[in-house]
């Protein structure tokens, strides 16, 4: 489903962005667009708050903290697929951060652990799938001579075969910060039960919002962020000044058991 005028992708069938963020360079490509389903709905229909964080908690997806690596785009993304596959499972599972930047560095050739863009990580993860945290554990330092074994790399494509649908809500590139209509947009997918991938010069995945006329900017966000390792909050003067590129994930076909297989 959209939601106004969120960019979808069924990654069974991923295009490839190429799309400049987080100050990348400019680069000829384009997204590919889809017409606007509806137009958002006004600000006043929306709930005066949304809070995601209990089911996180239901679902035992709790924060976890990347520690001195700069690899929050990758725990953002990581987050967003492992909470649309505990939707559909009703029990949440890690998905294996370590294995998504493995998956994304294969493409960008990455030798240093520098940070991801979250469109080279959607490339990594349609050419190599993820796998569950069990199956590759977070390693607390970068080596470019770790890699997946067998069994972890048959898990990730098992991964790969649910079709997960990517939903722009802000494309890549352009000027930061969620227009007005973009931060009604964002509220109607969190009011509808889905987090949102956010990016800026520190990622965070949006799990919530409340309007406070007190605070900057008429409210904030509750975020799940891996730099602190907890839920956080961010304003909504911050999401309108900073947020580069935002998406969410569902999972719109089951086509296998996600879960790794045991003995």
């Amino acid at each position: 489903m959209l939601f106004g005028a969120a960019q979808a992708v069924v990654l069974s069938s991923f295009v490839a962005y190429g799309l400049p963020t987080h100050g990348e360079e400019n680069e000829t490509a384009k997204p590919e667009t889809t017409p606007a389903a509806e137009a958002p709905a006004a600000d006043s229909a929306l709930p005066a708050e949304v809070d995601l964080r209990p089911t996180f908690r239901e679902l035992q997806l709790p924060p976890r903290p990347q520690g001195r690596r700069g690899t929050c785009s990758v725990f953002t993304t990581a987050g967003a697929f492992e909470f649309a596959l505990a939707k559909q499972s009703g029990a949440g599972k890690p998905l294996s951060v370590e294995y998504l930047n493995w998956a994304c560095n294969q493409l960008t050739h990455n030798r240093r652990d520098t940070g991801q863009f979250f469109h080279n990580l959607l490339k990594g993860y349609e050419e190599h799938g993820i796998c569950f945290e069990s199956e590759m554990p977070y390693r607390s330092r970068f080596s470019p001579r770790v890699n997946p074994d067998e069994e972890a790399i048959e898990s990730a494509h098992r991964v790969r075969d649910n079709k997960f649908g990517v939903h722009w809500i802000k494309p890549i590139g352009g000027k930061p910060g969620f227009t007005d209509e973009q931060m009604i947009e964002v509220k109607r997918i969190l009011a509808s039960g889905y987090p949102i991938a956010a990016g800026a010069s520190h990622s965070r995945l949006l799990v919530g919002y409340v309007d406070k006329s007190e605070a900057a900017g008429g409210g904030i966000f509750y975020t799940k962020d891996s730099g602190s390792g907890s839920f956080s909050e961010v304003t909504y003067e911050f999401a309108k000044a900073e947020i580069n590129d935002a998406f969410w994930v569902e999972l719109s076909e089951a086509a296998v058991e996600a879960a790794p297989k045991t003995e």
